[in-house]
């Protein structure tokens, strides 16, 4: 059975990004390296690309987010419209125990929402964050095991 290996975004200052997931989520550092050579211009179809690439993962594993940051050659970020580069993702829902937990220290704590049982019988609570590119992290937490119907 296929299961979701890792989520990438695309940032614009990686130490800030690091900062925000290790902070909301309690994600961990496991790589932080470079990305470049011919193998990562064929990928990004972006002659000369390079990246750095930190791999965040959960206490136990789970989905690891992977954030990369695009620099010039001579470590500049890269504008923001270069196709592969672009910055973000519509959003993306992690399951949390505890979101009161999770938004503890946040300047502006966004409103925890109930959805409705009739779209989540077994009961949810969900809350939107933006991290520091504007990426929306949905924050998922579930009174049982999710039932959708």
């Amino acid at each position: 059975m296929p299961h979701l290996d890792h989520v990438n975004v695309v940032v614009g200052d990686p130490d800030r990004s690091v900062a925000f997931y290790t902070h909301l989520l309690s994600l961990t550092v496991v790589m932080d390296r470079m990305l470049e050579g011919v193998w990562f211009e064929d990928v990004t179809g972006i002659a000369g690309a390079r990246a750095r690439c930190i791999i965040l993962d959960a206490p136990g594993g789970g989905c690891r987010v992977e954030l990369l940051a695009y620099l010039d050659h001579d470590g500049t970020p890269l504008p923001v419209n270069s196709r592969p580069a672009t910055p973000g993702l519509r959003h993306f829902a992690v399951r949390v125990d505890n979101i009161e937990a999770c938004l503890s220290g946040l300047d502006d704590p966004p409103l925890i929402i109930a959805v409705p049982h009739h779209i989540v019988p077994s009961g949810k609570r969900m809350a939107y964050v933006h991290d520091p590119d504007g990426t929306i992290v949905e924050l998922a937490e579930y009174t049982a095991t999710p039932s959708f119907g």
